[in-house]
C-alpha cells in the first residue's frame, strides 16, 4: 500500500491522490480476514448483552486459552512460565491471571521479538507507537487481529446509530492533504469507502468555514475525529454564531485524545447529535465504547481489564486483550487513567458491561503556528526512529519550537534530518525548529511525561 506519508503521495495531483486513497481501502479489505470479521462481529452481538457472571466465565476461558498459547508458542511467556511454574490450565478464577507479573512498555522494547508468536500467519503487519515518551514501540498484528479490532469499532459505530456503507467524514491524524498542497481544498474524497478525509493539520482560522462547508455538501451520517480537531471546528462555529447545518449527521465518534467534559458540550450543541467517545490503544489490550445513553463501557468480550487503584480517586489499566495472538500481551500495564463509576451502576442500555465515569487518557498541550494551525498528536514524527529514547516537543514562541531528545549513540546524523523534515512538514516552514540533544526531559510535578508542552499559555508554563 501506498502511504499518504510517502513522497509519491505527497507529489501527487490531487485526482491521483484520491485514487491512492480508494486503492489503500480496497487492497486493505482485499487482505481482511472476512471470516474472522464475520464470527466476531456475531460473536459480539451476543456477548454485549451477558450478565456479569457470564461475561466473566467468558473471560476466564479466553485467557486461559491466550496464556496457553503464549506458554506454548511465544518465547517470552514459554521462559516466564517456566520460571515462575505458571500453568493456565490450573487456573479457576480471573485472579489467577496475576500470577504472570504486569508487562510494561519497557519489557516489550527489550523482548523485541521474542514477544512473537511462533508458527503464526506468515502475513503480518508491523507498527509502532512512540506513546507519550517519542521512544517507538513496535508491535505486529496479522489478518486475524486485524479483523478483531474492526468488529469493535463497527460495533461502537453501531451503538452511535451508523450503519455500514453510509456516508462518512474522517477528522484525523491522517496527511491526506501535503503542506505543499494547503492553498487547495483541504480535504480529499475516498470512493473506495464512501469518506470524505479532512485534514487535521490545516485548522485555522481562516479555514473554518471551507471545513464547515465541505461537511455541509457531504453531508454525513457519522464524523470520526480527534476530539480537538473537532471541538476546534465547534468553537469556529461558536465564534461566528453559527450551528451546523447538515441534515443527515447523526453521530460523532472520537478517539485518540482525551474528551473533555466542555468539548463535549459545545460539539453536540454546534454540530447538533450525539459525540460517542471511543477509548482503544496500540498495545489492543482494552477497548472503552460510549453507548447509546453516553455512558462508557468497557468492552469485557474484548479482554481482561485490571483497574488499579491510584489512591486520587482514578485507576490504571492493567489489560491482556483477546484478539492478538501474533504478539499477545498479558497484563500490559497501559499509559492511560480513568474514573470509576460504582460498581453497583447498572445503565439504562442494558448491558452489563462495567462503567467508567471518565477516560482521562493524556493529555498535552498543542503546537500553535504563525499561519494560525492548531496541531496535535505529534506521535509519527518520532516513530521508527532507530535510538531515539525519548522526544519531546517545547514551543517557546509562536515560531519557535524546539525538539529535547534522549538519544542512544546510533541516532546519528539521517535520523536527526529525518525528524526535523517529518517536524517541518507537519509544523511548516514559518515555524523555527531546533533539535536539542539532552540527558534526561524532566517530568511534571506528579511525576507525569509530556509529549508537547506549550509556552505560550501561562497555564501551560506553571505544569512543566
Amino acid at each position: 500500500m501506498i502511504s499518504s506519508h510517502s513522497t509519491l503521495y505527497r507529489q501527487s495531483p490531487f485526482c491521483v491522490q484520491e485514487e491512492i486513497l480508494a486503492l489503500n481501502s480496497r487492497l486493505r479489505a482485499a487482505l481482511s480476514a472476512r471470516s474472522m470479521l464475520r464470527r466476531t462481529a456475531a460473536s459480539i452481538e451476543r456477548s454485549q448483552w451477558l450478565a456479569p457472571a457470564q461475561w466473566q466465565a467468558l473471560q476466564l476461558e479466553s485467557v486461559r486459552k491466550l496464556a496457553e498459547h503464549a506458554r506454548q508458542r511465544v518465547p517470552y511467556y514459554r521462559d516466564l512460565f517456566a520460571q515462575a511454574g505458571i500453568d493456565p490450565a490450573r487456573w479457576q478464577h480471573l485472579d489467577d491471571l496475576r500470577e504472570i507479573p504486569e508487562l510494561t512498555r519497557q519489557d516489550v522494547i527489550a523482548a523485541g521479538p521474542r514477544l512473537l508468536a511462533e508458527g503464526g500467519s506468515w502475513l503480518r503487519f508491523k507498527g509502532s507507537t512512540s506513546g507519550t515518551t517519542g521512544q517507538a514501540m513496535p508491535g505486529w498484528r496479522d489478518r486475524d487481529a486485524i479483523a478483531f479490532e474492526q468488529a469493535f469499532v463497527d460495533r461502537q459505530a453501531q451503538w452511535a446509530g451508523y450503519r455500514h456503507g453510509e456516508r462518512r467524514a474522517w477528522l484525523r491524524g491522517d496527511p491526506v492533504v501535503p503542506m505543499a498542497q494547503s492553498g487547495g481544498h483541504l480535504w480529499r474524497m475516498n470512493r473506495a469507502d464512501n469518506m470524505l478525509m479532512l485534514s487535521s493539520f490545516h485548522l485555522k482560522p481562516e479555514n473554518g468555514a471551507a471545513y464547515i462547508e465541505a461537511l455541509e455538501r457531504f453531508d454525513p451520517v457519522m464524523l470520526q475525529a480527534y476530539p480537538s480537531s473537532v471541538s476546534y471546528l465547534a468553537r469556529w462555529l461558536e465564534d461566528h454564531d453559527r450551528v451546523y447545518r447538515g441534515r443527515a449527521l447523526r453521530c460523532i465518534v472520537t478517539s485518540s485524545e482525551t474528551l473533555s467534559a466542555a468539548d463535549r458540550k459545545v460539539i453536540a450543541e454546534r454540530f447538533g447529535c450525539g459525540v460517542f467517545d471511543w477509548y482503544g490503544a496500540f498495545e489492543r489490550v482494552a477497548a472503552i465504547g460510549t453507548c447509546e445513553h453516553g455512558r462508557y463501557h468497557v468492552m469485557e468480550d474484548y479482554g481482561c481489564v485490571e483497574f488499579e487503584s491510584n489512591g486520587d480517586g482514578t485507576a490504571s489499566l492493567i489489560g491482556t486483550g483477546f484478539g492478538n495472538r501474533s504478539m499477545p500481551f498479558l497484563r500490559y500495564r497501559a499509559e492511560d487513567r480513568v474514573v470509576l463509576a460504582d460498581p453497583a451502576f447498572e445503565c439504562s442500555c442494558g448491558r452489563r458491561f462495567r462503567v467508567v465515569e471518565r477516560v482521562l487518557g493524556r493529555v498535552d498541550d498543542a503546537i500553535h503556528t504563525p499561519d494560525g494551525r492548531h496541531v496535535v498528536m505529534l506521535d509519527w514524527i518520532f516513530s521508527g526512529l532507530r535510538g531515539l529514547i525519548e522526544a519531546q516537543v517545547v514551543q517557546e514562541r509562536l515560531d519557535d519550537v524546539c525538539i529535547r531528545i534522549v538519544a542512544a549513540p546510533e541516532f546519528g546524523p539521517r535520523a536527526e534530518s529525518a525528524l526535523l523534515q517529518r517536524a517541518r512538514e507537519r509544523l511548516g516552514t514559518q515555524v523555527n525548529i531546533r533539535i536539542e540533544r539532552v540527558a534526561q526531559i524532566a517530568r511534571t510535578r506528579n511525576g507525569k511525561f509530556r509529549q508537547i508542552v506549550s509556552r505560550l499559555s501561562r497555564s501551560s508554563e506553571s505544569n512543566v
